[in-house]
């Protein structure tokens, strides 16, 4: 794999999710590479951006080191965790889908998230609310990044994309539900041994 190959990545997720999608259709080793390292950068850049928000300590060392594996790892995990979810929906849907492909597509979704940095680059510099303007431009990037979810998934699945955004929050919804009723049913449990 070139660099050329890699810059390809990068730009059809960011001008053509169509386009990506058609390339990790075509199941292969080196995309489960280039997902980790596109995750691996974001989770760098936003550990980045937050070092910028505050004065730092001789923890940060640590942060970076052992919080950015940590936060690589958790964010594997939450990407294996939902696109295993986002391809049992689509199967009970009717649909042919590919966990790696989903994987893949979920991965290289993020690819916007880089751009957390200058956004906070640009207001830190100018002491003009950094904090704010992380949060907002967090949620924008992370909007831009269902955006391209969305997009690679009505592609490869012929979907419309009101229906695309639906099976995307499905998983979210149902683990949202799931963890409110385990949660009722733990104070229920608790308040039942206190009494």
């Amino acid at each position: 794999m070139n660099i050329v190959q890699v810059i390809d990545y990068f730009y059809n997720a960011i001008v053509d999710p169509e386009k990506l999608s058609q390339i990790v259709a075509v199941e292969e080793r080196r995309h489960f590479a280039i997902s980790a390292l596109v995750v691996a950068v974001v989770v760098f850049m936003d550990l980045v951006a937050q070092s910028l928000l505050s004065v730092q300590s001789g923890f940060f060392y640590y942060k970076l080191t052992y919080g950015f594996v940590a936060l690589f790892l958790i964010n594997i995990i939450c990407i294996v965790l939902y696109a295993g979810l986002l391809t049992i929906t689509l199967q009970i849907a009717g649909y042919q889908a590919s966990g790696g492909f989903i994987i893949n597509a979920l991965a290289l979704a993020q690819i916007p998230r880089m751009f957390i940095v200058p956004v906070v680059l640009i207001f830190h510099s100018l002491y003009f609310a950094p904090v704010f303007f992380y949060s907002l431009g967090s949620l924008a990037l992370v909007l831009w990044s269902i955006t391209i979810a969305m997009r690679c998934l009505s592609q490869r699945y012929s979907l419309e994309p009101i229906k695309a955004i639906a099976y995307l929050a499905a998983p979210v919804i149902a683990a949202g539900v799931m963890g409110f009723l385990i949660f009722v049913a733990g104070v229920m449990v608790v308040i039942g041994l206190l009494s």
